[in-house]
């Protein structure tokens, strides 16, 4: 469970400090802090390939974990047209200590556009973001947003860095996968 106290944080800010993350795509996430708590994070990235193996990795809900493995699980609860509410679980981990999270995703899909919202309210007030995929000349561009306020207690800078390793990480894994999905095509 994350705490608060002296001796988390000052362990946190040495690990981050000293942690090598995927310095290839350190840059490629932005976080900013919001008013009341809100952050939003951006992250934008080109893959070689098609739109279409992009779109197939980011609706493949219930392999998530196989390329993403901060989600433990990943349950398609109902789908539709257009639709799909998904349950996760996550682990939030940074060295000895850990979160679980819970998301209950209600995702649309459009074109061009994947949609999501958490709808539990267990880990997080606002969970809110899009995937925005374009395809141009052989390369696929996809865009990130994610709105998020928790509900748990983590000073503010600690949480602004854990947001972005993780969508770092994340874009790392991502591209990795669609760019398996674009080769086997």
């Amino acid at each position: 469970m994350f705490r608060t106290d002296a001796l988390f944080t000052a362990v946190l800010i040495f690990a981050l400090r000293t942690s090598t993350g995927a310095a290839q795509t350190a840059d490629s996430a932005v976080v900013r802090e919001e008013k009341g708590g809100l952050y939003v994070v951006t992250a934008e990235f080109v893959v070689a390939g098609p739109a279409a193996a992009a779109v197939a990795a980011l609706t493949d809900y219930e392999n998530i974990p196989r390329f993403m493995p901060a989600v433990k699980t990943s349950r398609v609860v109902e789908r539709g047209e257009g639709y799909a509410l998904v349950k996760q679980e996550a682990e939030a981990s940074f060295m000895l200590f850990s979160k679980k999270i819970s998301l209950a995703l209600d995702v649309r899909e459009e074109p061009g556009v994947i949609r999501f919202t958490d709808r539990c309210g267990k880990s997080f007030e606002r969970y809110e973001g899009t995937w925005t995929v374009t395809e141009a000349g052989g390369r696929t561009t996809i865009a990130y947003r994610l709105a998020a306020k928790p509900s748990f207690d983590v000073p503010g800078f600690l949480l602004k860095r854990l947001l972005k390793r993780d969508a770092v990480q994340m874009i790392g894994q991502l591209q990795a996968e669609i760019a398996g999905r674009a080769a086997a095509r």
